[in-house]
């Protein structure tokens, strides 16, 4: 399955020292397999590592290197740092300026903007590592279903939100 990974451009460092000391050693870049493996293997999700998105299109993605990456839903694994910093490099100012404070708490005591209204329409950031991402992935679904058959407004009214001065947020 590794090598299968390789072959599709998975980017692979072969130091076996196991999760723990590579979070350690590097404070991220390890993946853990939480079923998503076979169907990267089985080709089911494509992948495309270490290229510089050139522009978004109808049918998916150009790189700057001319290749394409055509998708039903792009997901961009960006890494640690600032969602809004990710946005403002991927999708442009205007978005990433329109974005609530990422992370920390709102006045309700809940995550603000991971796993929920962004604050821009049919915007949604879905953070943390693979599991996280397979929990959550089902309530940003029955939001997005929601909006779509009309249950919900699109833009459905946000908590006020606490102070945060971190510029991590």
């Amino acid at each position: 399955m590794i090598d299968g990974h390789e072959a599709d451009g998975f980017k692979l460092n072969r130091f076996n020292s196991g999760l723990f000391m590579k979070y350690f050693r590097d404070g991220g870049g390890y993946y853990l397999d939480v079923g998503c493996s076979k169907l990267i293997a089985e080709r089911k999700i494509k992948i495309k590592q270490g290229q510089d998105i050139d522009h978004f299109d109808e049918t998916g993605m150009v790189f700057k290197d001319g290749s394409r990456l055509d998708a039903d839903i792009i997901v961009l694994a960006t890494g640690y740092g600032s969602m809004r910093d990710a946005t403002r490099r991927l999708i442009g100012e205007d978005t990433a300026n329109k974005i609530h404070t990422c992370w920390s708490l709102d006045k309700q005591d809940e995550l603000q903007t991971v796993w929920r209204n962004s604050g821009v329409p049919r915007f949604w950031l879905q953070c943390g590592n693979f599991f996280q991402a397979r929990c959550f992935s089902r309530l940003v679904a029955l939001q997005i279903q929601s909006i779509e058959e009309g249950l919900i407004p699109d833009e459905y009214p946000y908590p006020e939100e606490k102070e945060n001065k971190d510029p991590r947020f």
